[in-house]
């Protein structure tokens, strides 16, 4: 974790000289005849020092609370999103923990208000993804796919994934390789467009960004600045396959053949890239896995073991949509 992060079981533990089941057993209910009433004094001082509060933590989830973690993301319909969901209910079986779904919806001041009022009462703690956390987390929190000072992360290694789309288009021949992102405020998003400045930079390449909203037909309309540009972009490097799905419904409103005259590379490595026509090529992003990790890494955090795990790597996937450009 970075900066100042929530004080644990293990913090109250090392400040009273206990081990840290002998904290779990005080804030459980269950020192009759295991811990004296010097020793709980002793813990019960230590977590009102450091401002620790028992209610949230991991010892409470697998005792017998909700045991129920929320993830929480910005819009259900988005495809890869399931396929998080899916690897962190796999991880939390096997604790025991439920994992739910939840949209809190667009407008920051009821996000916040959700986030408070579930962790209060419905669920034990979060996984944010694609949600601004709050400057101080109600209780135990891991951010996906973003960055926030006292907060531990989970990424995709998505600068990694940036570089092999870029520089399979550059290895294609394409020169002129415009970014169509989005305006979504993740830091991975930040991340990708960055990552593409600095390949086409590196290669001595200009080319245009566009950004748009995070749907079908905000990006077939952003896609439509891009192509009626002059030069026209030979290849379009998107933030996400749903982006490059609307830019191959903007080149086919232009009559402009994919991959004949325009390149498309997508991002995540949903099935909506091989659902189009043509097969998107795209950077698979191992959602399942990125879930999983997810919940383990919140879990440790909650034992008082917190980890920043590597971010993951992604795999690049050349398909139908990518192509040397015309002569």
């Amino acid at each position: 974790m970075t900066g100042h992060h929530r004080p644990t079981g293990h913090d109250v533990a090392k400040l009273a000289g206990v081990s840290q089941s002998t904290v779990s057993l005080v804030f459980s209910g269950k020192t009759t005849g295991r811990v004296s009433a010097e020793v709980e004094e002793r813990v019960r001082h230590a977590a009102t020092r450091l401002g620790y509060r028992p209610h949230t933590s991991a010892s409470t989830l697998r005792a017998g609370r909700t045991r129920t973690v929320g993830l929480l993301v910005p819009d259900v319909t988005n495809p890869f999103l399931g396929h998080v969901l899916r690897g962190a209910q796999r991880a939390g079986r096997a604790h025991g923990i439920t994992v739910a779904l939840i949209e809190p919806g667009p407008d920051r001041d009821w996000q916040l208000t959700a986030m408070s009022a579930l962790n209060a009462a419905a669920i034990d703690a979060m996984m944010l993804f694609g949600i601004e956390p709050p400057s101080a987390a109600p209780g135990p929190t891991v951010l996906i796919e973003a960055v926030a000072d006292g907060y531990t992360s989970v990424l995709l290694d998505v600068r990694q994934g940036t570089t092999a789309a870029v520089g399979h288009l550059l290895d294609l021949g394409h020169r002129r390789i415009a970014h169509l992102g989005t305006d979504l405020p993740p830091t991975t998003f930040k991340a990708r467009a960055s990552r593409w400045r600095r390949e086409l930079d590196q290669a001595g390449l200009d080319a245009p960004e566009v950004l748009a909203g995070f749907s079908l037909q905000a990006a077939r309309g952003a896609a439509h600045q891009l192509l009626s540009m002059t030069p026209r972009p030979t290849a379009l490097f998107c933030d996400d396959d749903l982006l490059a799905a609307g830019a191959l419904m903007a080149a086919h409103d232009l009559r402009i053949p994919v991959p004949a005259e325009l390149s498309i590379i997508g991002f995540a490595g949903t099935l909506l890239s091989e659902a189009a026509t043509p097969q998107l090529s795209t950077v698979i992003a191992p959602a399942e896995e990125l879930g999983a990790l997810s919940l383990q890494t919140l879990l440790q955090a909650m034992d008082g073991h917190p980890t920043t795990p590597r971010p993951l790597p992604m795999t690049l996937v050349p398909r139908a949509s990518t192509a040397p450009p015309p002569r």
